[in-house]
């Protein structure tokens, strides 16, 4: 594929400027085409270039490649460009150049290519016949209503041509077309007389009407009302059909079709999907609702071919579901059935296939989306603005950023979401704009979709936005701030870690945890936001963050140790003191004379009862510290009384033993006679154990005796 593209651009750089030469290349059985050269007056030589590119690439096998082509041509708006296409249109042979072509000039909605349209409603291709239909009902103009009606009304004209007209009126909706399309019911084709009546009742919406005395009496009655007073007919006339169908045995059918879905949901478990092929006929729309929500969950082709034929059903509900399941499915077999939806009657199936077509990701749909978006129905055009942000085709970017203006906010709201997909620079200043809408929700996600596109341009504006009455939109503020990552953002978004809603105030703090930071004053902005708030683990997390990126760095070297000083804190104030000590042990190196931090490492080891290594730390700072060092000598008499309590006397002796031996200063007198008293108390509970201790350790405690005597009388 990629090595087709390379050599298919190679031909393009080689192309004679000013001559526009269009050669077919086909695989099998290719002709070429030539057209007449155009002199095109002010085009630089550059767009020439880029005009022989595009008419090359029409004839791509890619029909997103097409697409993007005839767009970019039609979208230059020059007269004699659009004539050379309308000479592809009617002299090339390749049919999906050709179909490419009509769909894109109907979705322009103007008539200049009108007679070539019409001419193709007489084509031997089938495909070429529909198209050109399809695409003639979205031209509206006075013009195309009137030759589309000569058409009709020409007995010359095949019978086909003429039922397919009667289609592209209907389309159209255009009351001029009633009157001929009346004349047609005395047709002596039964097809062109059944095409008419449909035709009629799509554009009157009046659907009990067989006859043309019916017809005519209509037309004479009405066509004097405004188009405001046929649809209040339209209504009265449903009112008193519903109103009817609900007096015709409405208990005894919902009844049966109770009974038979509770048939099928009985045997649903046995893996049999005949129940449910011979339920998708019933009668009752109840059960083949049921019947197609079941079979929707096989993946059978004769499941997949049964919901294609659904795609014609007379049961909106069916056709609506048909749609869904066919996207979900995800079969591009099934692009030309859900195409056919897209042109349904009714909104909720258009909207179906629209979505559904979003979900297969062929950009072939390209033109039938953009289509789309002119639907009469905001539901359709949310649904297909959703799908082209699926497909996200460069072409969809215009046509969703003018949706921008709707005055329907959840179409805004579709199109600003889809927009945020395609990441385009385009879209960042009408985004902009749409911070200020009156909507809650069009602001929200205009927010979301900067976020999306990376817009630092938007900061400023988005942090204005952070005090906005919503707190769903704050919420999206601080998440799109976030995604952007402008550290000018910081300090605004500190101040929304108070915010009266909890979710926000949690979102925001998980934004400011993630942002990239690459200054380091900033990063300790955020710590202390989060240490001044109690919420040590996030914290711990810049800490981490900001360690590992400066640790490097020797102008930063001070600031750092300052940094795991405050890890250490957090450590300690989360409980966990085995994290905590293991960065306190390098503190007290570094601060030797900060007694605080000491203080600090000596309650993270008496948490963990780590009381060995707090007897060694002890050991040192006694030996390295030439002032008073009663505090620690106190600390290590509690470490050797929780000894006694526990039993392990003869560790205590051996301990006072050492530490006298070391310094016999013991944090003074009457600290040192505790001790003495602490090992005394000790061999005398030892002594009963007779053989257990030695001669010497007796004479030891025969010496302590009379020392204690004389201890005793000082300090008692």
């Amino acid at each position: 594929m990629k090595r087709s593209y390379l050599s298919f651009f190679l031909l393009i750089n080689i192309l004679t400027y000013g001559c526009l030469v269009i050669i077919e290349n086909k695989a099998v059985d290719a002709k070429p085409v030539k057209h007449v050269n155009k002199t095109f007056q002010d085009i630089t030589p550059e767009l020439q270039i880029k005009i022989d590119e595009w008419m090359k690439l029409l004839y791509s096998d890619d029909p997103a490649i097409r697409t993007s082509a005839i767009i970019s041509l039609l979208g230059l708006n020059l007269s004699t460009m659009c004539d050379s296409l309308i000479g592809v249109l009617k002299n090339s042979e390749n049919d999906d150049v050709r179909i490419s072509l009509i769909k894109a000039f109907g979705f322009t909605g103007d008539d200049k290519a009108l007679d070539s349209m019409i001419e193709l409603l007489d084509s031997e291709k089938e495909t070429i016949r529909i198209a050109s239909a399809n695409a003639l009902g979205n031209i509206r103009t006075r013009k195309a209503i009137e030759e589309m009606i000569g058409v009709l009304l020409n007995i010359r004209k095949p019978i086909e041509s003429r039922i397919l007209i009667t289609g592209a009126l209907a389309k159209t909706r255009s009351r001029e077309a009633v009157k001929p399309l009346i004349s047609l019911l005395e047709s002596d084709n039964n097809d062109l007389r059944i095409a008419a009546q449909d035709a009629l009742a799509e554009i009157t919406k009046q659907s009990d009407g067989n006859t043309n005395i019916f017809w005519q009496e209509w037309w004479d009655r009405n066509k004097v009302k405004t188009r405001e007073q046929w649809l209040e007919d339209i209504v009265d006339k449903l009112e008193g059909d519903v109103k009817k169908l609900r007096s015709q045995n409405s208990t005894l059918k919902s009844e049966i079709a109770q009974k038979t879905i509770k048939i099928l949901e009985t045997g649903k478990g046995k893996g049999n999907i005949e129940l449910l092929l011979d339920a998708i006929k019933s009668e009752y729309p109840e059960v083949r609702i049921f019947a197609a929500g079941e079979l929707a969950n096989h993946t059978d082709p004769e499941v997949i071919k049964i919901f294609v034929d659904l795609i014609l059903d007379n049961d909106t509900e069916i056709r609506t579901l048909a749609a869904k399941v066919l996207g979900e499915i995800g079969d591009v077999s099934v692009l030309k059935s859900l195409i056919l939806a897209l042109q349904d009657k009714e909104a909720k199936v258009r909207e179906s296939a629209a979505r559904a077509l979003g979900k297969l990701g062929s950009k072939e749909v390209l033109i039938d989306l953009l289509s789309a978006l002119n639907d009469k129905e905001n539901s359709v055009i949310c649904a297909a603005a959703e799908a082209l942000g699926e497909l996200r085709a460069e072409e969809a970017v215009e046509p969703l950023i003018n949706l921008f203006s709707n005055r329907d906010p959840k179409v805004k709201e579709s199109a600003i979401v889809a927009i945020g997909k395609f990441q385009d620079k385009r879209a960042i200043d009408p985004l902009i704009n749409s911070l200020n809408d009156d909507e809650e929700r069009v602001r929200w996600y205009a927010a979301d979709s900067l976020g999306k596109i990376g817009a630092k341009k938007a900061v400023v504006h988005l942090t204005t936005l952070l005090s906005d009455e919503s707190a769903r939109v704050r919420e999206s503020t601080a998440t799109a701030l976030g995604q952007i990552g402008d550290e000018s953002a910081v300090e605004p978004l500190i101040k929304l870690l108070k915010d009266g809603d909890n979710r926000v105030a949690e979102k925001t703090a998980n934004v400011l945890s993630a942002i990239e930071c690459k200054n380091f004053e900033t990063l300790d902005i955020i710590v202390n936001a989060f240490y001044t708030g109690k919420d040590y683990k996030r914290t711990i997390g810049i800490l981490k963050k900001q360690i590992d990126n400066f640790k490097d760095l020797p102008e930063y070297s001070h600031a750092l140790w300052q940094s795991k000083l405050k890890l250490a804190r957090s450590h300690a104030l989360l409980n966990n003191c085995q994290k905590a000590i293991q960065i306190y042990e390098d503190l007290v190196i570094r601060f030797e004379n900060d007694i605080e931090i000491k203080h600090e490492l000596v309650r993270c080891l008496k948490e963990a009862k780590q009381h060995d290594k707090l007897l060694n730390i002890f050991s040192l700072w006694i030996e390295n510290l030439l002032t008073d060092n009663r505090l620690w000598w106190n600390e290590i008499y509690k470490i050797l009384e929780e000894y006694f309590e526990t039993g392990e006397f003869d560790r205590v002796r051996e301990l006072v033993d050492d530490f006298e031996k070391k310094n016999n200063y013991m944090g003074g007198p009457e600290l040192r006679f505790k001790f003495q008293e602490l090992r005394k108390r000790s061999l005398e509970i030892l002594l009963p154990q007779g053989d257990k201790l030695s001669s010497a350790l007796k004479k030891q405690l025969f010496s302590l005796n009379q020392e204690y005597s004389v201890q005793r009388q000082i300090f008692c």
